[in-house]
C-alpha cells in the first residue's frame, strides 16, 4: 500500500511538471506574446504574470519527484537485485536528465525569478524584464525537455 501511494504521488509530480510546463510554454507563452505584442513586457504582461507562477510550479514538482524517487528506493532496496542487466544503466540515464531539470528549475525559481521581483520597489529592474523573461522561457524548455526526456526513461524502467 505505501509503495502504491509513493508512486502516485510519484506519477501525479510528473504529470504536473509535464503537463504545466508544456501548457504553460508550448501554449499559453506564444499566445500571451502575440496579445501583448504592443505593449512592453512589464510586471503588468502576461508573459511575466504566467512566468512568474510557472517558475516555482516547476521546482515544486521536480522537488516531488525527486523526494519520491529517493524514498521508493531506499525503501525498496532489496527488490533491486533481481533487475535484468540494463537496468542500472537507463537509470543512470534517467537520473542525469532529472538532475538537469531540477537544476534549471532551481536556477529559473531563485536566480532569474528575483531578478524581476518587486518593480514597484525597484524601478531600475524594468528594463532587465524583457531580457530576464527569454532566459526564463529558455531555461523552462530546458528544464521541460529532460522532465519529458527522465519521464519516457521511467516509463522504460517501469519495463524492468
Amino acid at each position: 500500500m505505501g509503495n502504491a501511494i509513493i508512486i502516485f504521488i510519484h506519477v501525479m509530480g510528473a504529470a504536473v511538471a509535464v503537463g504545466a510546463g508544456a501548457f504553460a510554454l508550448l501554449f499559453l507563452l506564444p499566445q500571451a506574446r502575440l496579445r501583448d505584442k504592443d505593449q512592453p513586457a512589464d510586471e503588468t504582461s502576461l508573459a511575466y504574470l504566467l512566468m512568474d507562477r510557472l517558475a516555482p510550479t516547476l521546482f515544486t514538482s521536480m522537488l516531488v519527484l525527486v523526494f519520491t524517487g529517493i524514498y521508493y528506493m531506499m525503501e525498496n532496496y532489496t527488490d533491486q537485485v533481481n533487475l535484468r542487466d540494463g537496468y542500472y544503466n537507463v537509470l543512470g540515464i534517467k537520473l542525469i536528465f532529472v538532475l538537469v531539470a531540477f537544476f534549471f528549475s532551481a536556477y529559473q525559481t531563485f536566480m532569474l525569478k528575483p531578478e524581476i521581483a518587486n518593480i514597484d520597489l525597484q524601478p531600475q529592474r524594468r528594463e532587465k524584464v524583457p531580457a530576464v523573461l527569454k532566459k526564463m522561457e529558455t531555461t523552462g524548455k530546458v528544464a521541460l525537455t529532460a522532465t519529458c526526456l527522465a519521464v519516457f526513461m521511467g516509463i522504460y524502467l517501469a519495463r524492468y
